[in-house]
C-alpha cells in the first residue's frame, strides 16, 4: 500500500479490499488497486474505477472473496477520514484503510463504517497475521 501511495503522488491512490468479515473482524486477503477516476482534483479526492467495482462483486457472487472495504491515500493529509471521505462513503459496515503518504514517510490507519450509517467512521485496530 505504501509503495502504491508513493508511486501515485501527488494524487490519491485507491483500491478495494478483498476478504471476509467475521463479526467485527475483517480478514483482508488482497487489495485490488484501482485507477483513480475522480473527476475533480485527484490530489484531494478519489474514485474507484466502476468497472473494477462491478467485476470484483461478480467474482464474489461466484464464490470468490468478498469486497469488504476500500483503501486510499492522503498525499498531503492525515491518516484519518476527511470530510470528503465521510460525505462520499456509501457502503455500511466496510473497513477503510487510509495511508498518509508524504514524500518518504507513510502512516496507515484503519476505520470501520457504521453498519447502518456509512458516513460514521470508528477507528479500529490493525493486526498482521503471517
Amino acid at each position: 500500500m505504501e509503495q502504491e501511495a508513493r508511486a501515485r503522488l501527488p494524487e490519491e491512490a485507491c483500491g478495494l479490499m478483498l476478504g471476509r468479515r467475521l463479526g467485527d473482524v475483517f480478514h483482508i486477503h488482497e487489495i485490488a488497486f484501482s485507477a483513480n477516476t475522480a473527476g475533480g482534483d485527484r490530489r484531494s479526492a478519489f474514485e474507484i474505477d466502476p468497472s473494477l467495482y462491478i467485476d470484483l462483486h461478480k467474482v464474489a457472487r461466484a464464490g470468490g472473496a468478498d469486497v469488504i472495504g476500500v483503501w486510499h491515500s492522503h498525499p498531503s493529509g492525515r491518516a484519518e477520514p476527511s470530510e470528503t471521505d465521510k460525505a462520499c462513503s456509501v457502503e455500511a459496515g466496510w473497513i477503510w484503510l487510509i495511508t498518509a503518504a508524504v514524500a518518504d514517510k507513510c502512516e496507515t490507519r484503519a476505520f470501520c463504517t457504521d453498519d447502518k450509517n456509512p458516513q460514521l467512521f470508528q477507528g479500529v485496530e490493525m493486526a498482521t497475521v503471517s
